[in-house]
């Protein structure tokens, strides 16, 4: 009976022995991970990376910040954005056999007097050192390896959980390759608040906070925030939970009534224990409520507009009556948002843009109301015509958040002006999200944005923009629009999806971590990326790729959605625009050595004192080295004063010719003055002298030649070239470079500028008839000479002889 016993419970252990294993494992698991989801952000990795966790067996951080982790697949470099793989490849000159990198450890810990952040690998059974400056591997013998090995026995052949100097747990798990981020920042919900939409949040001229959620609660609490209680429709406060309206608005008035609204319900009033509906507005939406210095309610609606209740005027602390009325100019608008300044100026926030009133204090039908929109081809019109809600802060500044087009600033000093102009704040310049919520003011220059997903800080005079979002929280938290309240114990209540959240607004600025930037890369065209740029200290450009990309990283390894980053170059006065591009490309930068300085924000969108200095050494080409520019200045010089020599030279020989020219011409002239006179021989004159530029015995001979010929033949009109050819004994080709060389012009020209001069000259001084003196000169048509002289002197034989001007 006893050994039948023991069988069966022997038996059953076995049976159950698997099941327990799994619970054990279960508990162990629930346990590590519970407090991992708990306490911590965790992302998974395997889905921006090609490494297979499986196969990750070592992790370790160098002293630059950088995660290095061996794997199956080769050695990886982390640097918060890209997993970087240095393995073997053909033709490398590699000894190893294999990428199973099984064990890495730096060389601080191998051979700490000559350490320079280089990283022992075991590969397999062999060991090689990864030269972190050159990117290669090579093997290692003697002590070195000896001392590895021991340090990689110490190791352990695996790791699963690495903590980095950030306090970041790198952990692998069945699940892949995960990223635990510490919660860093404590707050809490608030307990009373249902896990709704919350609509509203508004403080009493008692202290006590308000919070109506979309579900019908409506909870009240002390300043404190300890809870009092629900109201009810009854009008009364009670401890359990208890259903009201969905109220979107509150607003009390001066006798302490508070006007409560709600969507669809209308607007009611709370007056000491008794609520009352309140009846006759333009719609049942009541999205919110705002009093003006008469006293009097203005209440935005949803398609109703904008709605005035009047109260009725009375000491008494009962219940008064009141008047409402509607307004005209507003009909029909979808209202979510009042702000009434002390001039009666009234902004409201519509689905179709920014209502303006001039005067609420003007009669109900005098008031102006202008609506301000987005502008297809204005820039600096609203971003979205959707807009939320607006505030003013410490210094009058306006703002208006949108729907969809981040933050506006109303740049218009003239609230009535037709046209306003905007400065917008989006994603594009730094902010985590477009879509804007709610608003308010924590200093005089410093502004929370309640976004969808996160909460934005600005600084108005910087422009800088901080994200506090998922990293921040601890969880991925969704945003509404009720408007953030600022306690008087330095927290701040802000609105939820699902309820609402306290925490110390001091948490906002406290800077916790400054990252260090480190070089990742750099990119040229048809070379092979440099992954060790960081280890130099100088980066040298050759001068045929002046086009590069750098990359880099500030390394906070919570996450790099909303880090920014700002460049510098050289002399720049100002930082280059925030971006969250982690890069930048340069295009035929100029020879010369360049400064370029990289400074970013924290992971929280926070910017820190954490500027990187690069220096960059473009090497010239030839000619933009000294050499190379002088000799271009001395051949630059030769060509000018070349080009100036040739000029004067073809100056001065256009002038020898026509000089030369000229002189013959007045030669021919002297000998035929007298033909047509024909003076007595004691009366001739003697030969005339030429006065010319100086020519060769030839060309004298030459020309002498050509003088006579004219001279004997300008009254026949049958002589040609070839005549002229044959008397000078040269060639018609001949003659006609001769006569361009001399003269600068040819042969027919030179006979034909004779024939005109002495026309020109009988026509002036004689009383032949005009067709003798062409007959004289050559000419066998008188109507052909009558248009040559025309064209010559620009008149008319009968002109030139009565000297007509």
């Amino acid at each position: 009976m006893i050994i039948a016993a023991i069988a069966v419970i022997t038996k059953t252990t076995v049976m159950f022995m698997p099941l327990m294993l799994i619970i054990l494992m279960s508990l162990f698991s629930s346990a590590v991970y519970g407090m991992t989801e708990e306490n911590y952000v965790t992302d998974n990795l395997d889905e921006i990376s090609d490494i297979s966790h499986q196969h990750i067996t070592q992790i370790l951080q160098d002293k630059k910040g950088f995660l290095w982790l061996s794997s199956w697949n080769g050695l990886y470099r982390f640097d918060g954005y890209d997993f970087v793989a240095f393995k073997a490849k053909p033709g490398d000159g590699n000894d190893m056999n294999s990428d199973r990198f099984r064990n890495i450890v730096l060389d601080y810990d191998i051979t700490p007097e000559k350490a320079v952040g280089n990283i022992y690998c075991r590969v397999d059974d062999d060991v090689f050192l990864f030269d972190v400056r050159t990117s290669t591997f090579r093997p290692v013998t003697g002590k070195p390896n000896g001392k590895a090995r021991d340090v990689f026995k110490i190791n352990g052949s695996r790791i699963d959980d690495f903590t980095d100097s950030r306090g970041i747990h790198w952990k692998i798990t069945p699940d892949g390759f995960l990223r635990c981020v510490p919660r860093m920042r404590k707050w809490n919900r608030v307990n009373g608040v249902s896990p709704s939409v919350t609509r509203v949040m508004y403080r009493d001229r008692n202290g006590r906070l308000w919070i109506g959620t979309k579900d019908g609660r409506l909870a009240v609490f002390r300043p404190d925030m300890s809870f009092i209680g629900y109201m009810g429709k009854d009008g009364k406060l009670h401890s359990g939970l208890t259903e009201f309206f969905p109220v979107y608005c509150m607003c009390e008035d001066d006798k302490g009534d508070m006007w409560i609204g709600c969507k669809p319900f209308g607007l009611f009033r709370l007056h000491d224990e008794s609520i009352e509906s309140v009846t006759g507005l333009s719609s049942g939406d009541v999205y919110d409520l705002k009093k003006d210095k008469k006293g009097r309610i203005w209440v935005a609606t949803h398609v109703g507009g904008i709605n005035v209740v009047s109260v009725e005027n009375s000491n008494s602390r009962k219940s008064t009556g009141y008047r409402i009325k509607h307004i005209e100019g507003t009909k029909g608008l979808r209202v979510r948002r009042l702000l009434v300044l002390e001039d009666g100026t009234m902004l409201a926030t519509t689905t179709t843009g920014l209502l303006v009133a001039d005067n609420i204090y003007k009669p109900l039908d005098k008031i102006r109301w202008r609506m301000h929109v987005r502008e297809a081809n204005r820039r600096e019109s609203l971003s979205d015509n959707a807009t939320m809600n607006v505030v003013r802060d410490r210094k009058g500044r306006l703002f208006v958040t949108t729907e969809s087009g981040g933050l506006n600033r109303i740049l218009t000093e003239n609230l009535h002006a037709d046209r306003f102009s905007f400065r917008h704040y989006g994603m594009e310049n730094g902010m985590g999200s477009d879509v804007t919520m709610a608003c308010i003011v924590l200093s005089d220059n410093k502004l929370l944005i309640q976004c969808n997903n996160m909460l934005s800080v600005l600084d108005v005079e910087t422009s800088r923009i901080e994200n506090y979002g998922r990293s921040f929280w601890g969880e991925s938290l969704q945003f509404s629009d009720a408007e953030p309240l600022m306690l008087d114990d330095g927290r701040l209540l802000v609105s939820l999806q699902t309820g609402a959240l306290v925490f110390p607004v001091k948490e906002l600025s406290a800077v916790s971590y400054v990252p260090r930037i480190v070089l990742t890369s750099l990119r040229m065209a048809d070379m092979p990326a440099d992954y060790a740029v960081d280890y130099k200290d100088t980066i040298i450009i050759s001068p045929s790729h002046r086009d590069f990309t750098l990359n880099f990283s500030a390394l906070d390894y919570i996450g790099n959605r909303y880090i920014r980053y700002a460049t510098k170059l050289d002399a720049d006065s100002t930082w280059s625009y925030p971006t969250a591009t982690n890069s930048i490309e340069f295009r035929d930068i100029d020879a010369g050595t360049h400064v370029l300085k990289i400074r970013s924000t924290n992971a929280l969108g926070q910017w820190t004192d954490n500027v990187r200095t690069v220096t960059i050494v473009v090497e010239p080409t030839f000619f933009e080295t000294w050499y190379g520019k002088l000799l271009v200045m001395i051949v630059i010089a030769g060509c000018i004063v070349a080009f100036t020599y040739i000029i004067i030279y073809v100056r001065n020989l256009e002038k020898r010719r026509k000089e030369t020219l000229e002189a013959y011409l007045l030669l021919l002239e002297q000998k035929n003055e007298t033909s047509y006179d024909k003076p007595s021989l004691s009366e001739q004159h003697p030969e005339p002298i030429v006065i010319a530029p100086r020519l060769s015995a030839e060309d004298e001979v030459f020309m002498k030649k050509i003088a006579d010929f004219v001279e004997k033949n300008i009254s026949d009109s049958d002589i040609g070239i070839n005549d002229m050819a044959a008397a000078t004994a040269v060639s018609r080709s001949g003659l006609n470079r001769k006569m361009r060389q001399l003269l600068g012009v040819t042969p027919a020209d030179f006979l034909k500028e004779a024939r005109m001069n002495r026309a020109v000259k009988m026509l002036k001084e004689t009383g032949m008839p005009v067709s003798e003196i062409a007959y004289a000169c050559g000419f066998s048509d008188p109507k052909y000479f009558a248009k040559c002289v025309k064209g010559s002197t620009g008149k008319t034989p009968r002109e030139l002889r009565n000297g007509d001007m």
